[in-house]
């Protein structure tokens, strides 16, 4: 896979090089254990390296600075891009839970949290998934895919208590929020969750991965948590998947 960046410095290319240099080599290994886990053929040929403004303004109005199709991954690299998002997510909430998050973010983010986001994007890839394409698939189970994703990008890039810790966090998140966005199925999970700010976005990005994390607790292991949803699939899809699940 190949880098390409798209850099607005001399001193921007530098910094996003040697990250890129940094990360490369366990994302190599996640590009083959992909293929031979995960059975992917068909990857996208390049990660673009970028800005948060060039990746959400200039190449998408994509709002989160980390996408992917079949040509190539965009990704900011930034970790201090990342912090900020994800600081955001804490406006007007406060207390000693939304403290506890506060504190978190602030500490930092590491080159395996920056992985496990890279992770996230290229699952996607992942030929397994039922098609959630057309708006009516949309609704009754692209959360499923989005929360699988990040299951799996965490799962092979965080240490065991740093994904008990991003786990928390995302519990403690959902749960100060749930006032907020909270009373609705995981199946609106959709076009229109892009729309409500970073607490929304992410809201329903971490519901969904905490809802696949019980999931595969239950069945013991993600791919069997998978193949139960083909078999949802596979029978017409006659309720939402969240039901097929008992969520």
């Amino acid at each position: 896979m190949r880098s390409l960046f798209a850099v607005e410095s001399a001193a921007q290319l530098h910094t996003y090089q040697a990250i890129a240099a940094r990360l490369r080599p366990r994302l190599e290994a996640y590009l083959r254990f992909l293929r031979e886990s995960w059975g992917v053929q068909e990857l996208p040929g390049a990660v673009v390296w970028t800005g948060r403004e060039a990746a959400t303004a200039l190449l998408s109005d994509i709002p989160v600075p980390a996408y992917t199709n079949e040509h190539r991954v965009v990704f900011c690299p930034d970790p201090a891009v990342w912090q900020d998002i994800w600081l955001e997510q804490l406006e007007g909430l406060t207390g000693g839970e939304a403290e506890e998050v506060r504190a978190y973010y602030e500490a930092g983010v590491s080159d395996n949290r920056l992985l496990a986001i890279l992770g996230h994007e290229l699952a996607h890839h992942i030929a397994a998934f039922p098609d959630f394409d057309d708006a009516g698939a949309r609704e009754t189970g692209v959360w499923f895919e989005e929360g699988m994703v990040e299951y799996i990008g965490r799962r092979y890039f965080l240490t065991e208590t740093e994904f008990a810790a991003e786990a928390r966090i995302n519990r403690l998140l959902t749960e100060l929020l749930e006032s907020r966005y909270g009373g609705r199925p995981l199946e609106d999970f959709g076009a229109e969750t892009y729309e409500e700010g970073y607490a929304g976005i992410f809201f329903a990005y971490w519901r969904s991965f905490l809802a696949v994390e019980a999931l595969v607790r239950r069945f013991g292991g993600a791919k069997e948590v998978l193949r139960s949803c083909r078999g949802w699939h596979k029978a017409g899809r006659t309720q939402r998947l969240e039901e097929w699940f008992g969520l």
